[in-house]
């Protein structure tokens, strides 16, 4: 008899059944009478089977569950426990084969949910969240913009979810609007944590997509195009004057010094962003900030988006803070996290 589990290892949350499928297979010539257990151990105490029994023709194959709840008080644990499936002749007792998996208790997830499109606004969200465990899940709730042009709010950022309790959070999007071309997609990344422990692994992440119409469609370019074309042919045939076409007119001097060039090596962290917006391109914010980090001791820089090839500058460039001299992006996360109490915004990319 040949009996298969799945080859990963089974995690349960304390008092919360899983399902784990049993395939059997009978490869003989005769037909079997079957019943199916777990062999002594701690896992027998948690598991039922079903069906417990049943009859498998020659060639045949067919599949049992076995149910495992640990008890709700159950401590989680991160090693790996062993249990082993018997399937024996009903009649006689005679064993007729075995498979072993492992399994392991892991702490519960205490919270579910959904992101929902609002209707009207667009780019706006509802994340519905529930918690139907017996526990209470003291939630952080973060969103990002993916690529990152343009912002994203999370109102409340933190939630307290008793046993049995629900709640909404409103995420509101703003991806940044090309000026022309094709429209753009993006994703809103949002994640539900642990409020009090940032390096647990998320509960939970919802990914919600769409797309953003240029300021200006390619047809009104197109369209601006000829008009400009047609009217500087007329005026030429009309006057005679040259100077309308681009190539009769010399070259302007430039009175703008070229920016130089910055290279930023990847993997990088993104502590801040700041536009060229005001009379000072939005410069002397962006300056603030970095007196305020640098004076918390923290190692960072400021590049001007339009020096670089790698930052977006879309449409008119920003301030950027970031650090960059990574191994890898593990070393940029671990920056992330020394300094998130004066740098909540940072985050790596790669």
């Amino acid at each position: 008899m040949e009996l298969t589990l799945p080859d990963e290892p089974v995690t349960l949350a304390p008092g919360v059944p899983t399902r784990v499928p049993v395939q059997l297979r009978n490869p003989y010539a005769g037909s079997l009478d079957l019943r199916v257990f777990l062999a002594r151990g701690r896992a027998e105490r948690w598991a039922t089977v079903d069906p417990a029994g049943l009859r498998l023709g020659p060639g045949e194959t067919a599949e049992v569950t076995v149910v495992l709840r640990t008890p709700p008080e159950q401590p989680p644990s991160s090693s790996l426990v062993p249990f082993t499936v018997h399937a024996e002749e009903a009649a006689t007792g005679e064993p007729a084969g075995f498979a072993t998996a492992l399994l392991k208790v892991a702490l519960p997830v205490p919270v579910t949910g959904k992101l929902v499109p609002k209707e009207g606004p667009s780019h706006e969200y509802d994340l519905r969240l529930a918690n139907d465990t017996r526990v209470q899940a003291p939630l952080r709730v973060t969103a990002e913009l993916d690529p990152p042009a343009g912002s994203v709010t999370v109102e409340p950022d933190a939630v307290l979810l008793d046993p049995g309790q629900a709640a909404v959070v409103a995420i509101r999007a703003k991806p940044r609007r090309p000026f022309s071309g094709s429209p753009r997609s993006f994703a809103v990344v949002v994640k539900v944590s642990d409020a009090y422990d940032p390096d647990r692994e998320p509960f939970l992440t919802e990914v919600a997509t769409g797309k953003r119409k240029p300021r200006v469609p390619t047809a009104v370019l197109f369209t601006t195009a000829i008009v400009l074309a047609v009217g500087a042919s007329t005026a030429i045939l009309l006057t005679g004057d040259h100077d309308f076409l681009p190539f009769g007119k010399k070259a302007a001097t430039s009175t703008t010094a070229p920016v130089a060039k910055v290279t930023i090596g990847k993997p990088y962290a993104l502590v801040d962003v700041f536009p060229h917006k005001g009379a000072d391109g939005g410069r002397g914010v962006a300056d603030a900030a970095l007196a305020k980090l640098q004076a918390a001791g923290m190692p960072v820089r400021l590049v001007d988006s339009l020096a670089s090839d790698t930052l977006a500058d879309d449409p008119d460039g920003y301030w950027v803070l970031l650090q960059d001299g990574f191994g890898s992006p593990p070393a940029a996360e671990q920056y992330c996290a020394q300094w998130r109490s004066v740098a909540p915004k940072c985050k790596v990319t790669s």
